[in-house]
């Protein structure tokens, strides 16, 4: 019997393949069409998916021990790791921001930005002009990001293939898609005051707004001129926001997590911590004590779960937290309700997978 001859497979059940491949890890979608020119033919309009732009469960960890020009890149979901050498891009680009698995570059001579997907080796043009009806709004792109650099916080592409700048306290944000000729401008209704990180979940931006309570902007369906700002769950139904809130996405599902202060401790600066999982649908929540076997990491600026299979170095159901200004790493298991300090410098060697998770949660300190 003949061995059957892979490379003649249909391009129905190879886009299926595709997609799942790409859905969860966009590396081993990279494998995939690496095995032969009709695999990578049958998966050629795949390739210019949105899911391009924005690697699933994909980020980037600081790292003492390498070159500023040579990143490492961790799945948090299969525990694979990615080096990216930067240098061939440089000559031409210079690097402005990098957020999880992008790179934000500006072009040396003409000052233009372009969007790397260092999986995908792709290159974006970002268009310069911006339309709006606001006359606040600057009209070049360029002249945005360089007077608002201290404020941009990330970049998000949605299911939809819409490429979207977003800039602290939600105030507004810049919109695009691939082959474009310009930007649209989208003002909020009201400046939200951020009252905790601003977490990208399924096509929506969510936070925690300190007079309102968790607020929502829905990016799925076509951004007007004027943000539409949802309120999912009032201020007066949350728990007390005089304590630090952080929002996770962890497992599919999103986390409100609560550090209480342990006001009568002059060594320390927390003392336990409470945790809800939210049903933005029902905009509701419920009191949980149990995250299965992940972990979550929470910073000034940022917040990650990771899953714990296989991973002896982090233990699962515990809960990270690092104060640079205090100086102390906590690390809260949810099962025993003990709460352990250790000094634990991410940014210093010698380097570890808890530092580096760390660290990656104190985006503002790299």
């Amino acid at each position: 019997m003949r061995n059957p001859d892979w490379t003649t497979l249909p391009t129905n059940p190879m886009e299926r393949i595709g997609s799942l491949l790409i859905a969860d890890d966009v590396s081993d979608f990279v494998r995939l069409r690496s095995v032969c020119h009709p695999w990578r033919s049958s998966t050629v309009a795949m390739k210019n998916r949105a899911d391009r732009l924005y690697p699933h469960n994909w980020i980037m960890l600081s790292d003492p021990d390498s070159s500023p020009t040579d990143v490492r890149f961790f799945n948090t979901s299969t525990h694979k790791s990615f080096s990216f050498n930067l240098t061939p891009y440089l000559d031409t680009y210079s690097l402005f921001q990098s957020f999880d698995s992008l790179f934000l570059l500006e072009h040396k001579l003409t000052g233009g930005f372009a969007l790397l997907n260092p999986f995908m080796k792709s290159l974006t043009l970002l268009p310069s002009k911006i339309e709006s009806t606001c006359t606040k709004a600057p009209s070049q792109l360029e002249d945005l990001i360089r007077k608002k650099s201290f404020d941009f916080s990330g970049v998000f592409v949605t299911s939809s293939s819409k490429i979207v700048l977003l800039f602290s306290f939600l105030d507004f944000l810049v919109w695009t898609k691939p082959g474009d000729q310009s930007w649209v401008y989208a003002d909020a209704q009201h400046k939200i005051q951020c009252f905790s990180n601003v977490l990208f979940y399924k096509d929506r931006l969510l936070t925690i707004d300190g007079d309102k309570g968790l607020m929502q902007i829905n990016l799925a369906n076509e951004i007007p001129n004027q943000l539409q700002v949802e309120v999912v769950i009032p201020r007066c139904q949350l728990p007390d926001l005089d304590n630090a809130l952080y929002l996770v996405e962890c497992g599919g599902e999103i986390f409100l997590v609560t550090f209480l202060p342990d006001d009568a401790s002059q060594e320390h600066f927390w003392e336990s911590f409470e945790m809800s999982k939210l049903d933005l649908n029902e905009k509701t929540y419920v009191h949980s004590t149990n995250l299965g076997n992940y972990s979550v990491f929470l910073g000034e600026n940022r917040t990650l779960s990771v899953s714990c299979d296989d991973l002896s170095s982090v233990p699962a159901n515990s809960i990270y937290f690092c104060n640079l200004y205090y100086g102390d790493t906590a690390c809260y298991n949810l099962r025993t309700n003990r709460l352990r300090y250790q000094s634990c410098k991410p940014f210093l060697r010698p380097s570890s997978l808890v530092k580096k998770l760390i660290g990656y949660c104190l985006r503002s300190h790299w």
